[in-house]
């Protein structure tokens, strides 16, 4: 019995955003696919990956971070919200991270958070532009915010590109 292999013939593509923030103030990035006005993509993983200095040892603290990526580039401030991202079909993923660090005396306890997360699509999730993110930091530290985007590219139909457009309304 013969083996059937499939190969495809698109090369997977990257693009990635990185935000760094000081404080809660939410914060925009964009993901910047660098399609053609005829091109969509197909993204076929989020790989996403938040880090924060090290928690100062002197008091009991909560550290606080979120993160959403948007298909719409110009994803707003507000989206950050948890009632506006149930209602956001351009949504793709939603990210919050909670670390509560709890020290009786100054010296006990430094904490260092990373926290990771990779998202698969199958099928591929259809983009018509770049993308969008909205993260929003803790007040008391410094935060990162990395995406990275994996994808390939193929020309679109006008229906294609109208369907997209639509979702976006």
């Amino acid at each position: 019995m013969a083996i059937k292999r499939s190969y495809s013939k698109k090369p997977l593509e990257w693009a990635a955003d990185v935000i760094t923030t000081t404080d809660a103030t939410i914060t925009n990035g964009r993901i910047e696919l660098g399609l053609r006005d005829d091109e969509v993509a197909e993204v076929h993983k989020l790989d996403i990956e938040i880090n924060s200095a090290t928690i100062p040892d002197t008091a009991n603290d909560t550290v606080s971070m979120d993160m959403v990526i948007s298909m719409d580039p110009d994803v707003l401030p507000g989206v950050i919200d948890n009632a506006v991202i149930m209602e956001d079909l351009e949504t793709i993923t939603h990210f919050h991270v909670n670390l509560q660090q709890e020290v009786g005396a100054a010296g006990t306890a430094t904490l260092k958070l990373n926290d990771f997360k990779q998202m698969d699509f199958n099928p591929p999730v259809l983009v018509g532009t770049d993308m969008g993110q909205a993260v929003q930091g803790d007040a008391t530290i410094a935060s990162t915010f990395r995406t990275r985007v994996y994808f390939t590219r193929r020309r679109a139909n006008a229906s294609e590109l109208n369907q997209i457009l639509l979702k976006r309304r």
